[in-house]
């Protein structure tokens, strides 16, 4: 089968069906209270693609399945969510095209996730707090957070660090792929 491309992305579907695809930014069941997103289809880097098979496969081992809630993210949604919150606490400023020289990994170059953990039928397991909370709860070390969840959340920091990405402090759910070069961010529909 041929792979569709677009830039460095690929549909994550189309390398590794194992994956449950919930776009929270498809839905109007987001932050924003709006769908951001035309389609459920997961764009991603194609080196996070590879590197995100080896974190599934890691935790199927383990009895768990992986649910991705965000990955590539156009500049317009970037644009959009910054007019909504502008928090750079918790959304990126979208950045001025005209004047960027250096790229960073980041959704806009579809080299982060937003990740969780459910069982083998696809139930959510128990987390620090819900996907998009935007307060201190979102951290995992905030000591608020039941332990259970802190656990959960700490074994998918191990895993997802020991394939190549890094944890964001500030969201549990949050990973950057850091083991490869950052591309130019991209303003592709999804």
């Amino acid at each position: 089968m041929e792979i569709e491309r677009k830039g460095n992305l690929v549909r994550l579907l189309d390398i590794d069906d194992d994956f449950i695809i919930d776009l929270r930014y498809a839905t109007a069941d987001n932050f924003t209270g709006q769908k951001v997103y035309r389609s459920n289809e997961c764009w991603i880097d194609a080196h996070t693609a590879r590197i995100l098979v080896n974190a599934k496969n890691i935790f199927k081992e383990a009895g768990y399945r992986m649910k991705i809630w965000d990955a590539y993210r156009p500049i317009s949604a970037q644009r959009k969510f910054w007019e909504i919150m502008p928090d750079d606490d918790f959304v990126a400023r979208p950045p001025d095209m005209s004047k960027i020289t250096q790229f960073r990994h980041t959704h806009m170059n579809g080299q982060c996730v937003d990740v969780t953990l459910t069982d083998w039928e696809g139930k959510d397991i128990k987390m620090p707090c819900p996907f998009d909370s935007m307060d201190e709860r979102a951290a995992l070390a905030c000591e608020k957070n039941p332990i259970e969840g802190r656990k959960n959340g700490e074994y998918l920091k191990q895993v997802m660090e020991s394939v190549g990405f890094q944890a964001y402090d500030g969201e549990w759910w949050h990973f950057y792929d850091v083991s490869t070069e950052p591309a130019p961010y991209t303003d592709y529909e999804i």
